[in-house]
This record gives C-alpha cells, sequence and structure tokens, in this order.
C-alpha cells in the first residue's frame, strides 16, 4: 500500500455536533444548459420535486424567473431562478416508505459482480466533516438501508468506515450495530488520502474487482430516492476555518447562494479572509458573489489571510515525487510538454503543494 501522510492542523478548529440549517432561501438557483429543453416556463407555480429539465429539479417550491449567470464549482454557468413560496408543496406522497428491489439498487451501485459494500463515511481534508455528519445525522436510516441491501444481494459483509477521530459517531454506531450483525464498523488511522476508494480497499484488504465503495453523501442521495420516493433537495456542507467563531455543519437547501448562507450563520473572528471550496489542499479558492451551492460543494474553509508565501525555484529536493500517491514527479507540471500527459494521471492531491519546501504551487492553471 502507498505511504500515507498524517496531515498538521489546528486542533482547536472543531465543528459543533449540532447541524445548523439554512433550509428557507428567498431564490434558488438550478444549472441550465442551453441546450436543455425546459420542462417549465416563466412564472409557473412548481412543487418540490418538480422536474425543470431533464434530471434537474426543484428544491423549493415557488415561481418560476428568469435565466441568470452565477458562479458555482463549476465554473460560470447559466442558471435558472426559482423564487421560493415557502408552501413547501410537494411531489408525490409525504412519507410513503418504499420497497426496495434489485433492480432499483443497481441503478445507484454497481453490486451484480461484487460481494462487499463499503459506506465511505470518512473525510479526508482538515477542518472538514460533511461525510462523518451524513452518518452522524442519518445512521439509522443509513443501516436499515445497508440490512436491506444485504439480504437482497446476500453480501458477504458490509462495512462502514470512519476515522478514529470521529468518536461521537463511532460510540452511536457501536450502540445500534448488535442489531446488525452483517454489518462491520471498521476504524481507520486519521492518514490523508483514505477516503479515497482505491486507497481504502487497499488499507482495508480488499480487491478493488470484489467491493463496491459508496461515500456517505452519495447514500443519502441514494436512501432519498429508493426509501422516500424523493428527489435529494438538500446536501450538508462544512463550514470551518481559522477566522470564524463557529465552525459547523450546515444542512442547506439546493440552489442557495452561498453568501446568504455565510451571513446568516457565520460569525467572524478575522475580517481580512480567503474562501476555499472543498479543503485546503485538494479545493479552489473562490468568490462569494454569485456562487451558487450545487451538489458537488462539500465544504467552505473561511481562513485567515496570512499573506501569500512567494513562489521559489525548485531546489531539486525530490520530496514532491516522494509523497506523490500516484508516483509522479510533480515538477514537470510546469513543463508544457509534459503538462497534459501527466495530468491525467494525477488525482489533484494537493501533496506536492503542500510537502514543497519553496511553496511551489503544481496545480495552479
Amino acid at each position: 500500500m502507498q505511504k500515507l501522510i498524517e496531515i498538521e492542523k489546528d486542533d482547536s478548529i472543531l465543528v459543533s455536533s449540532q447541524v445548523e440549517s439554512f433550509l428557507r432561501p428567498d431564490m434558488v438557483y438550478l444549472p441550465i444548459s442551453i441546450h436543455d429543453q425546459f420542462l417549465v416556463k416563466k412564472n409557473d407555480l412548481v412543487r418540490i420535486g418538480d422536474e425543470i429539465v431533464r434530471n434537474v429539479f426543484s428544491p423549493v417550491s415557488g415561481v418560476v424567473h428568469s435565466l441568470k449567470k452565477k458562479n458555482s464549482l463549476e465554473g460560470e454557468k447559466i442558471f435558472l431562478e426559482i423564487e421560493n413560496d415557502f408552501e413547501e408543496r410537494r411531489k408525490g406522497k409525504v412519507g410513503l416508505k418504499r420497497r426496495i428491489t434489485k433492480e432499483r439498487v443497481l441503478d445507484y451501485l454497481p453490486l451484480e459482480d461484487k460481494k462487499i459494500l463499503v459506506l465511505n463515511a470518512i473525510d479526508d481534508e482538515i477542518y472538514v466533516s460533511t461525510q462523518n455528519f451524513y452518518l452522524f445525522c442519518y445512521y439509522e436510516e443509513f443501516l436499515g438501508l445497508l440490512d436491506e441491501i444485504h439480504q437482497l444481494f446476500c453480501l458477504d459483509a458490509i462495512y462502514v468506515c470512519l476515522k478514529a477521530s470521529s468518536s461521537e459517531n463511532i460510540n452511536q454506531l457501536m450502540n445500534d450495530l448488535g442489531m446488525y450483525p452483517d454489518i462491520i464498523l471498521k476504524v481507520v488511522p486519521d492518514l490523508y488520502l483514505l477516503s479515497k476508494p482505491e486507497f481504502l480497499l487497499s488499507y482495508l484488504g480488499i480487491g478493488h474487482d470484489q467491493a463496491c465503495v459508496v461515500y456517505a453523501d452519495q447514500f443519502y442521495r441514494i436512501y432519498n430516492d429508493l426509501k422516500r420516493g424523493r428527489t435529494m433537495s438538500d446536501i450538508l456542507i462544512t463550514i470551518s476555518g481559522d477566522a470564524i467563531k463557529n465552525p459547523m455543519v450546515v444542512q442547506v437547501k439546493l440552489g442557495s447562494l452561498l453568501k446568504d448562507v455565510v451571513l446568516v450563520l457565520v460569525s467572524y473572528k478575522s475580517k481580512d479572509v480567503e474562501f476555499i471550496a472543498n479543503g485546503l489542499l485538494s479545493g479552489k479558492k473562490i468568490d462569494l458573489d454569485n456562487f451558487v451551492v450545487t451538489s458537488s460543494l462539500s465544504s467552505l474553509l473561511i481562513m485567515k489571510k496570512k499573506g501569500l508565501k512567494k513562489e521559489g525555484k525548485c531546489i531539486n529536493c525530490g520530496l514532491c515525487s516522494e509523497v506523490c500517491p500516484v508516483h509522479l514527479n510533480p515538477i514537470l507540471f510546469k513543463d508544457p510538454k509534459y503538462q497534459e500527459q501527466m495530468k491525467k494521471q494525477c488525482i489533484k492531491c494537493g501533496l506536492c503543494t503542500y510537502i514543497c519546501p519553496v511553496y511551489i504551487h503544481f496545480l495552479e492553471d
């Protein structure tokens, strides 16, 4: 197995175990392609779960407005604005429990020739607790669905994987797992990249052809569809960092403006800050203005601006290639001749930049 490392972090930056909520935005914004065929028109009333274009569903009930340019992790795109009427009208019957079948499960999980299912609730990035909290908030629902899947497919085992630092979740699960003898809790060390399926399976000693790995946020989406008959209208995100007083996990309505979430919930202890989406190592700096919460957002780190350290000239120390988990030589990213070929193999973990003594930013565009 590839040698993994523990990332240094400030242990005082801890999220509360109480999940906050931002579920009543005035407006939501849904990503639209110019080639999409609209199933609604301006001024139409829609319900939660109504299909707006193919495979894009409204997270609120309200009135369809116009198209707007907004930003997200996927870059600047066109979004359809829907004004929330706060009536919470929903498509389908509320609270209806649905029977699952093999065919329906296979729409989400490739279990045809697998004998092990791994629920991955590990957060690799420091100061991020999103995967862990999906399991923390919905563990009863998750265990019930995992048990049904086990019976349907006659699996050899189901593993639930957590990091050793997830003490509250571990204690909670230990109290209930006695009722599910085929679901096994696996506690892994706090080493970076263990959330990646290939590294996690290697650590567990499981062949890649034996197991199907599903992240906790993906399993939340599967649970909503299979058991509740609903499209997912909200997600969990971690809002944390050394520039705020109240790190937290927040349940956010999809399509909300991230700036509105921050304005309502965050208390600052520093004014000079920068915003980083999806982690310090593998994430990206963003501008909050017009930034929309989409399902690909897992965290927002609000960090003090400490002054960018000047990038120096490579001293050929070899640390970047030594730490690279896929055995690349990251310094070659600076050479256009090799850049494209190497970037196809790169997993964008950020370890090369993290370890570099002269602060070279290998993955900058």
